[in-house]
């Protein structure tokens, strides 16, 4: 199995101390900054762009975030509940203990990120191309992710109970570590994906294969 390996967020040594009321409800670019305990606001429909920042128990619920660029940046301890952030761009970002539950990644570009003891169950990221992504110790059940393209996944103890593959293509993927009893997928193309003894029995039953038992 290909070693996955992810690239991490290049931040610099020194960033700017920003609070949340110094920033205007449309800042462009966030770039060299640090934020603490923001309860973030911005105008409905513009892009917002963040590069070398970190963000830590910052929220950013309910908001439209659509077309957002996240690049070099750190969100720890972040609620993006229910945010609606499809068409954006994730490149060298890490979410730590986050809350996504109900966020919207939909056409999305996800490349070298890395979700660790997060809460995205009932997330979108159908019609998205995530590469070099890691879940790790993260609730991802419930969530969509129809139609991606998937290049160099890494599936950490992660649950994914009842979570949406479909048309998804899962060949090269490993879904060992995970935690399922029932995963939403397209037979043709669960081909050369890895899963434990236990789940390739789940498999078997859902495509109506019957499993003898020895006595």
């Amino acid at each position: 199995m290909k070693k996955v390996v992810l690239q991490k967020p290049k931040l610099s040594a020194h960033r700017e101390q920003l609070l949340s009321e110094q920033v205007p409800s449309d800042p462009g670019t966030l770039r060299g900054v640090e934020m603490e305990n923001g309860d973030l606001r911005f105008t409905s429909g513009m892009q917002l762009s963040t590069d070398d920042a970190v963000f830590t128990d910052c929220t950013f619920a309910n908001m439209d975030l659509s077309g957002a660029s996240f690049v070099d940046t750190v969100f720890e301890r972040c609620d993006f509940s229910n945010v609606a952030a499809g068409h954006a761009d994730v490149l060298r970002c890490e979410f730590r203990n986050c809350k996504l539950t109900g966020a919207n990644f939909d056409h999305s570009g996800v490349k070298h990120v890395r979700f660790e003891e997060c809460d995205a169950r009932y997330s979108g990221f159908s019609f998205s191309k995530l590469q070099s992504v890691q879940l790790a110790d993260s609730q991802f059940s419930e969530s969509d992710f129809f139609e991606c393209i998937l290049k160099d996944m890494k599936f950490t103890r992660s649950q994914l109970e009842n979570a949406n593959f479909r048309e998804t293509d899962l060949a090269g993927v490993n879904l060992a570590e995970c935690t399922f009893e029932r995963l939403e997928v397209t037979p043709s193309k669960i081909a050369a994906c890895t899963v434990s003894k236990e789940q390739a029995i789940g498999f078997a039953r859902m495509f109506g294969l019957l499993i003898h038992e020895e006595s």
